[in-house]
């Protein structure tokens, strides 16, 4: 974003106004300038007349024929700013040569008979465009005024400060998106809704709304879709012509070099049926296929992608090292030939996708010009990133970025946008400081619902400066202010924050899973019997959500409600139903195991779910209040495709009857029947005991607490299916001691029964008379475990210009912690970990002593490079410390890495955990030492309670 606030509330005698109630100033620009600027003027005349209902004129004659104007122009192309220059109204040496660059500043008597100007002068033809959009999004057009139907803020006029402001060069040179797996969104919905004239694929008139965005947002690049049965975007002749107009640089995909859609049917399959995609076997047609392309594309700007794989998104049986180098010097030569003979000034890419990557570490020679585009493992986490000698390369690296993803099987994401904006921080930052900076490209499927990490992405992109900290909640404030008011931004970031969290412990897309052998689903992935019923509380979060996110919604004036709806709604209360519908199935087919009558109600409240789901649907699509069916064929959930429809399938149900004669059943946390989980003093524990009838009918029960001090959240009712009953105990009157015991008795009755079987439930309650709660410091040992989320540390001590920072918005729980710079050597010996590496420390209390497990739940990411692994250090009290680098798994479904060590615990009582890096990279979640506790879980155990420890936040 430019720095500068150039548009102000008010006109004084120190501001330009552009517009008022009254009237709109003309638009100065040279005929001979660029075609971009020229479309870009156009679009910023619209924007004025939006904002203030006043159109400024285009005055394209080369004279300004006004006493106040704007005056618009790149240097090199338009005589105007030409003229400013020779005369010293204007000093472009600030922006002369380089990219995409701008100056704005108020000229007082620029030109004979003007006797005021904003002038408005780029580097180049995208520098004075992106100046433009700047600009209009500062008076208000939000750049998705069209992609998300953000209503434009009126005003009465348009005020430019004085001054001078310079915007660019951008940090990163190409910046773009691939339009990926388009069959279930954006191509239906050009198809059938927006240009149904330009047939199955996405045309001009698609493209030019894409274009326009991707304008506004200084958005460079595009990868355009691709899929299977899309009509390939060079075979719309127009279409490469408009992305010129729009200042846009046309690349293609990892699987698409020199601008050709090899997919099957496509360009390949048409040109030259029959034969085989090999270059070992079919050179010639091949080198032919390549040449006619370029010959017909080569004078527009594009980055060509070089390299071969298969047709598909699969590798080629014909790549090897050599043929995949002399590939190399055959596209160079095309290229040679029909864009320039200094092949080093013509953008070339290889992305070293998959196998590729492989080729790439068994010493592929790749020409030194080319920008090697390091990719993502398709979840979000960076594959590699260059080394130190990568970095020196002239032709610089890039990146390949992922928000969805699409695969034959049931890992894709292509639904939803869950990918939280501190993992995006996290991986663009750490490649920005890798000296990736000369192409940033994301895969953003549809482009909707992904509007909101989009931006996020393309604003890192264009200025890393205004992101040297991670701060996501910062940006979502920022983004709702401009979008949806001030008074709704807090609330809007917190919703959007807590919807990051939760998807990114598992993304909705994945609640379901299917196994193709033997027709199985998974989709038991949170517990419902441990701690305290994790799969409900996750229930209970989205619930939460939803009320929040439908308070908003209403609180919102029906203009604004439309884009509200497409970048928030659609997204939490989708992640919320596909949540529920999977928890629900899950419940119910564990209830029908246990006999419980509510497994029915279960089922009926996961098919409810997957009903809503198809409204929400069918809402985006057909139902916006403002702009009614304009979305229409927009929203869907994706499939079929291979295995991955499955994810939105019914899982199947296992029906559990309940005629029979109404009876009691119980079952207690943890699944045992006549024992709860233990209650400590140090954690305030709280534990459910699930009563339910396993018939048809009425049962009424009573429960009894054998001691005064043990708490129930009901002593009677009248259940027709189920019941949770909460136990906690009054530590005001428990007695003191470390095996105390108590229980809960039930007796009921029924319709049918004068006297059921009674229930009698153990409680188990640790409350020693030493320590107090006062005498403990920090996390205290509670039933077998501790469990401590990262970012809670006591004290940090930082050590050569490093330091471990909180990732705030990153991690399943909460936030994480991670070492910035990520730039700093790893320290290897334990001497130089003592001495060099920075640490941080958690204050533990224990009860038990000797060997205890202690898991790192950490983000999956990978080494940063070759020379890099993921390792940290440890040590308890004054034990010297110990590299862990032990990798019990890596599972980018539950984007979870765990690093597995061994603690020795001398003695009970206080202890310190120091933890050092050991490479940069690593990313800690939680921490969680198992003393002989630990039940099975997916997040694990919820954080120990932490006594009298202020905890260092930064």
């Amino acid at each position: 974003m430019m720095a500068n606030q150039l548009v102000v509330p008010k006109n004084s005698d120190n501001t330009f106004a552009i517009a008022d109630k009254n009237q709109a100033v003309e638009l100065v620009v040279d005929a001979r300038d660029s075609r971009t600027v020229l479309l870009a003027s156009r679009l910023f005349a619209d924007d004025v007349e939006r904002v203030t209902g006043q159109k400024p004129g285009i005055n394209t004659h080369g004279k300004p024929s006004s006493t106040h104007c704007v005056i618009i122009g790149s240097i090199g192309q338009s005589s105007l700013i030409s003229e400013l220059i020779k005369n010293q109204k204007i000093d472009v040496t600030g922006i002369k040569g380089k990219w995409e660059s701008s100056l704005v500043q108020v000229v007082k008597q620029p030109m004979p008979g003007v006797d005021s100007a904003l002038v408005i002068a780029g580097s180049d033809r995208r520098g004075t465009a992106y100046a433009l959009m700047e600009i209009s999004k500062q008076m208000g057009v939000s750049p998705w005024y069209y992609f998300a139907d953000v209503a434009v803020q009126k005003r009465t006029s348009i005020n430019i400060r004085h001054g001078r402001f310079i915007q660019g060069p951008p940090s990163v040179k190409y910046r773009g998106i691939f339009i990926n797996d388009e069959m279930w969104g954006l191509r239906p919905w050009a198809q059938y809704t927006l240009a149904p004239e330009e047939g199955k694929g996405i045309g001009p008139t698609t493209h030019r709304k894409i274009f326009e965005l991707m304008m506004r947002l200084k958005a460079n690049i595009l990868w355009p879709a691709m899929h299977l049965h899309t009509i390939p975007f060079n075979s719309y002749p127009e279409n490469k012509v408009v992305a010129d107009e729009f200042g846009i640089v046309m690349g293609s995909s990892h699987i698409e070099p020199m601008l050709r859609n090899n997919m099957p049917h496509a360009e390949w399959d048409k040109e030259y049926p029959n034969q085989p995609w090999d270059y070992v076997k079919n050179k010639k047609n091949i080198y032919k296929y390549w040449e006619d392309r370029v010959k017909e594309n080569g004078k527009y700007e594009n980055m060509y992608t070089m390299g071969k794989r298969g047709k598909d998104d699969e590798a080629g049986s014909d790549i090897t090292v050599p043929v995949l180098e002399q590939i190399f010097a055959d596209q160079r030569n095309i290229l040679k030939k029909w864009v320039n003979k200094d092949v080093t000034r013509v953008p070339q890419v290889l992305i070293p996708y998959t196998e590729i990557l492989g080729l790439y570490n068994q010493g592929l020679k790749v020409p030194e010009d080319v920008i090697i585009c390091w990719p993502d493992d398709n979840f979000g986490n960076m594959r590699q990133l260059p080394n130190k000698k990568e970095q020196q390369r002239v032709g610089g690296s890039g990146v390949y970025y992922h928000f969805q993803w699409l695969n034959g099987a049931t890992t894709a994401y292509p639904w939803l946008y869950t990918t939280p904006l501190g993992l995006t921080w996290s991986e663009m930052k750490k490649a920005y400081d890798y000296n990736v900076r000369d192409l940033w490209i994301v895969n953003v499927g549809d482009i909707k619902p992904a509007e909101i990490g989009m931006e996020y992405f393309m604003q890192m992109a264009w200025d890393i400066s205004g992101f040297q900290e991670n701060d996501p909640a910062g940006f979502l404030k920022a983004w709702a202010t401009r979008d949806f008011g001030s008074e709704y931004a807090e609330a809007i970031a917190a919703i959007m924050r807590k919807h990051y969290e939760l998807g990114y412990a598992r993304r909705p897309d994945n609640m379901v899973m299917f196994k193709g052998r033997g027709n199985k689903y998974t989709y038991d992935f949170f517990s419902i019997s441990h701690y305290n019923d994790e799969a409900q509380q996750r229930i209970d979060a989205y619930d939460q959500l939803i009320k929040e996110t439908d308070a908003l919604y209403q609180s919102l004036p029906d203009s604004r409600k439309d884009a509200f709806f497409q970048m928030v709604v659609y997204n939490v209360k989708g992640a919320a139903l596909q949540n529920k519908k999977a928890i629900y199935a899950q419940k119910a087919n564990a209830y029908a195991q246990q006999k419980r009558a509510s497994a029915a109600t279960y089922a009926a409240m996961a098919q409810e779910a997957e009903q809503e789901i198809y409204a929400l649907i069918h809402h985006y699509n057909r139902e916006l209040i403002t702009v009614g069916a304009k979305w229409d064929h927009m929203a869907s959930q994706p499939g079929p495709w291979g295995a991955q429809w499955q994810q939105w399938a019914m899982p199947p149900f296992e029906p559990y009857p309940a005629n029979g004669q109404p009876a009691m059943g119980l079952t207690c946390e943890g699944g045992d029947t006549s024992r709860l989980p233990g209650i400590s003093v140090y954690n305030n524990d709280k534990r459910f005991i699930d009563l339910f009838n396993t018939g048809n009918g009425v049962v009424y029960w009573s429960a009894k607490a054998s001691n005064h001090w043990i708490k129930l959240s009901e002593t009677s009712g009248v259940m027709h299916e189920e019941h949770r009953l909460w136990v906690t105990v009054d530590w005001n009157k428990a007695p003191k001691g470390a095996h105390l015991k108590g229980s809960v008795t039930f007796h009921w009755t029924s319709t049918a029964t004068d006297k059921g079987e009674p229930y009698t439930v153990t409680v188990e309650v640790f409350n020693p008379a030493q320590p107090s709660l006062t005498d403990v410091r920090g996390f205290v040992e509670s039933n077998g475990y501790l469990s401590i989320e990262a970012e809670n540390f006591a004290r940090k001590t930082d050590k050569q210009h490093a330091s471990w920072n909180i990732m705030e918005g990153l991690g399943r729980t909460g936030n994480s912690i991670t070492i910035l710079p990520t730039t700093v050597p790893p320290h290897t010996t334990i001497k130089d970990i003592i001495e060099q590496a920075p640490s941080v420390e958690y204050d533990l209390y224990t009860f038990s002593k000797g060997q205890a497990t202690i898991d790192f739940n950490c983000i999956p990411s990978n080494p940063i490079h070759a020379g890099y692994q993921l390792r940290l250090a440890m040590a308890i009290d004054d034990q010297p410390p110990v590299i862990v680098s032990k990798r019990v798994s890596r599972d980018v479904m539950s984007n979870l890495l765990k690093l597995r060590g061994t603690l020795d615990l001398k003695n009970q009582g206080q202890h310190t955990l120091r933890i050092w890096m050991v490479d940069p990279g690593l990313v800690i979640d939680k921490i969680i030492i198992d003393t002989g506790g630990v039940k099975d879980s997916y997040l694990g155990p919820p954080e120990s309670r932490c006594h009298n420890i202020q905890h260092t936040r930064r």
